[in-house]
């Protein structure tokens, strides 16, 4: 059953577009055709995905008795639209770019058309299917560039969610942008991968009382540390391969005791796989250690780096220690990400007529018209340049061969077109990202027809000879009043 995750305005617009009162000319408000385009203006790139999340938050939309009665019994009384709710399920149309298409900042990746009053009030589905899983995919993909193509990642921001099926849709979209794992099971299950994880610090902290009551070494015939006990026991406990934790104490006496541990028997020596750094100044420790344990024989050993990993520190340490194996990502993978797609819905399209806001700030215009997001690529297969234009016009773009139109259908009827699997939806991601000579600084403009659009509507929406000054008092400056002229 559906639940009321709207803002009150869209319940309060909505029900004011069912009045008499408001009616456009010869018809409802509520009843008028509007196309509004779903954007993202944080974030330079980013896959998009959440299609599946948006097909649930629009199948999932009848709302139960309760809930309508809070409509009717609203301060402002909302019972037209608790009315127009009750029993309909939405049937407008949708169109979207492929899911996983790699699009920009300020992009239409997607539009929705149908009659006003009902429209208008999906906006919050868009903004929710849309933005963590972008957000997400995003930061992946910026980590994976930053550790190169060989290097593993993996993600370790369960702990870091403040909600389980959060974290899970974090470990999924991140799996998509470029992850290879995660260490959250309930997303493994989901993503049907292994998952991965080995000890914590106080596996070895368990083993505290063998500082009172020692093993003795007996290659030394003295007392062994106790983190040494603590990682022959966890070699023992996984024979088949691990990887050992070395910061508890500190990095070399915990790569010492791994290395006491690991030579002690051939069975221990077969077992340890890797090392992980957590701390410190992870290049240089992680180097010592590869070199330290090759001097004692130990040698294809993984050093798997973590420890608040941000994308900028990533390619640090691939400069610095080009031998790191893999690193596990967590808390800047969710919680302190340095910024949200920030999914934007807008009106560009009302009952036939291109319109737009217009804005005191110039970066917050938005654009007029059914629009197309238009990719060319070159006869290498490598994309040129994006045009964002109008959907019934035709783009060149200088040295493309093809040209595509990426809004294509996807929500018509009641029905989707299908969605491709995860795994597809990876690769797909991972094929585009090779297709970006330079994704940081790939051309992006507007066609030469939406912008005279978007420029010729601003102009005259800020237009007013209406005599206004007639009936009105201006407060100073006095030179706003000339500017509301044009």
């Amino acid at each position: 059953m559906g639940t009321l995750n709207i803002d009150r305005y869209h319940a309060a617009m909505g029900d004011a577009s069912y009045k008499d009162c408001t009616r456009l000319h010869d018809q409802r408000l509520s009843d008028a055709e509007a196309t509004f385009y779903v954007t993202q203006r944080k974030i330079p790139f980013a896959p998009c995905l959440g299609h599946e999340r948006l097909v649930r938050l629009l199948v999932d939309s009848q709302i139960d008795r309760p809930r309508l009665r809070f409509l009717e019994q609203d301060r402002g009384g909302l019972q037209l639209f608790a009315a127009a709710i009750e029993d309909i399920q939405f049937v407008g149309k949708i169109r979207a770019v492929r899911p996983g298409t790699i699009v920009f900042a300020q992009e239409p990746f997607a539009d929705i058309t149908g009659a006003f009053g009902l429209t208008q009030a999906q906006e919050i589905k868009f903004e929710h299917a849309f933005d963590l899983p972008m957000t997400t995919a995003s930061t992946a993909m910026q980590f994976r560039m930053a550790a190169g193509e060989n290097r593993w990642l993996s993600d370790f921001s369960l702990r870091r969610n403040g909600d389980i099926e959060r974290a899970v849709d974090i470990a999924v979209y991140a799996f998509i942008g470029g992850f290879n794992d995660t260490s959250n099971l309930e997303a493994a299950h989901r993503l049907d991968i292994p998952a991965v994880g080995t000890q914590a610090h106080y596996w070895q902290q368990a083993y505290i009382e063998y500082m009172d009551q020692p093993e003795i070494e007996p290659r030394t015939g003295k007392p062994k540390h106790f983190e040494q006990v603590a990682f022959e026991r966890w070699l023992d406990a996984n024979p088949n391969g691990t990887t050992l934790l070395l910061d508890t104490i500190d990095v070399y006496t915990g790569a010492v005791h791994a290395a006491m541990a690991a030579t002690s028997t051939e069975a221990r020596r077969r077992a340890f796989k890797g090392f992980r750094v957590d701390s410190g100044n992870l290049a240089e420790l992680g180097d010592w250690c590869r070199r330290f344990f090759a001097a004692n024989g130990l040698t294809g050993l993984r050093a798997n780096l973590t420890g608040d990993l941000t994308v900028e520190k990533v390619k640090k340490i691939v400069a610095e220690f080009p031998e790191v194996a893999g690193f596990g990502i967590g808390t800047k993978l969710s919680s302190e990400i340095p910024a949200v797609a920030g999914v934007i819905f807008k009106q560009c399209v009302m009952n036939g007529l291109p319109t737009l806001k217009a804005s005191n700030s110039e970066d917050k215009i938005t654009l007029p018209g059914l629009l197309q997001l238009f990719r060319g690529t070159d006869e290498r297969g490598m994309y040129v340049a994006d045009v964002i234009g109008l959907d019934g016009e035709e783009v060149e773009i200088p040295g493309a061969v093809q040209v595509d139109r990426l809004l294509v259908p996807f929500w018509e009827n009641g029905q989707h077109s299908s969605i491709p699997s995860i795994e597809k939806q990876k690769v797909f991601v991972e094929e585009q990202r090779r297709r970006f000579a330079d994704i940081e600084n790939y051309p992006r403009q507007l066609s030469a027809n939406v912008r005279k659009l978007r420029d010729d509507l601003v102009q005259r929406m800020r237009v007013d000879v209406s005599g206004w000054e007639e009936v009105l008092s201006m407060p100073e400056p006095a030179d706003v009043q000339q500017e509301m002229k044009g």
